[in-house]
């Protein structure tokens, strides 16, 4: 190899680990931002010369948000939801999802693609609709009314996932069960479902996260402080005149992190199989 193609090698390398890094940090500076103004006092938040660190580290804003009535309640609603639609949505995706994969049937191909499709519209577009939907049945101000429209948000997207993870896995491995006397749901649970663990732990992560994060449905929806969702709750902390404790603000929004951060650093190695998905299991 000559020196000179040793040496663009060697500047593309750099550009790239330099256009990395500094998107990197772009990305993770707010974040750094809401961790260090959590720990700040008020007056310190508001000083005319901003430091990224405060003088004195306190725990004040944690301690005022937690005992805020209602902010342990917009926990446990955002747990409840978010673990409920991840159920749903991930026990008919994988029935769904292996049905696309191993059986023919007409009108396959065009449902497949249908999964896709949906993905392209924004769900802003259905908030009316559903709206009216959740008012005619009497849902309104109730988890039912978010869990279903989460599960509709979730559903698709997690099937097309499933469906090509169930592709990858080798038929032969079923036929060999089902010769064995093993019924196709049998198949399905005792086979299937333990070789498709990162899929799995994939579309079950995209189903909780959607679910936490979601605030534009859980405003409409929610019309009681009660129902209120993390997300919902931290937007509409405003004190008298429409002032903003900006201490706490963060500490609840670095409390609303905790929960996706906890199960991304557990789950990584299934998440990035998961969405992978090339390797053919044995």
């Amino acid at each position: 190899m000559s020196v000179k193609k040793k040496q663009k090698e060697f500047i593309f390398k750099m550009l790239k680990t330099i256009i990395i890094l500094v998107v990197t940090i772009v990305f993770i500076l707010p974040f750094l931002w809401m961790i260090s103004t959590s720990f700040k006092a008020p007056d310190e938040i508001f000083a005319a010369i901003p430091r990224w660190l405060p003088r004195e580290f306190g725990f004040g804003n944690y301690v005022g948000i937690w005992s805020r009535p209602n902010f342990p309640v917009f926990i446990v609603n955002s747990i409840i939801i978010s673990v409920i639609t991840s159920i749903i949505s991930l026990t008919v995706a994988v029935l769904s999802g292996y049905s696309i994969s191993r059986f023919k049937f007409r009108g396959r191909g065009f449902f497949s693609a249908l999964l896709i499709i949906v993905q392209m519209f924004p769900s802003m577009l259905l908030l009316i609709p559903m709206f009216v939907i959740m008012q005619r049945l009497n849902l309104m101000d109730t988890h039912a009314s978010m869990i279903i429209a989460y599960t509709t948000f979730a559903m698709p997207f997690c099937t097309w996932m499933l469906k090509g993870y169930f592709d990858t896995i080798p038929t032969s491995m079923e036929e060999s069960a089902r010769i064995e006397g093993c019924t196709r749901m049998g198949v399905l649970i005792r086979i299937i479902v333990p070789l498709s663990a990162p899929g799995i732990v994939t579309v079950s992560m995209f189903a909780f996260v959607l679910s936490w994060q979601e605030y534009l449905y859980a405003l409409t929806f929610a019309r009681t402080e009660a129902m209120r969702t993390i997300t919902v709750g931290i937007a509409l902390m405003q004190g008298q005149h429409g002032s903003v404790n900006w201490g706490e603000v963060m500490a609840g929004s670095l409390i609303a992190c905790i929960p996706g951060l906890v199960l991304f650093t557990y789950l990584e190695k299934y998440l990035v199989q998961g969405f992978t998905m090339g390797a053919i299991k044995e």
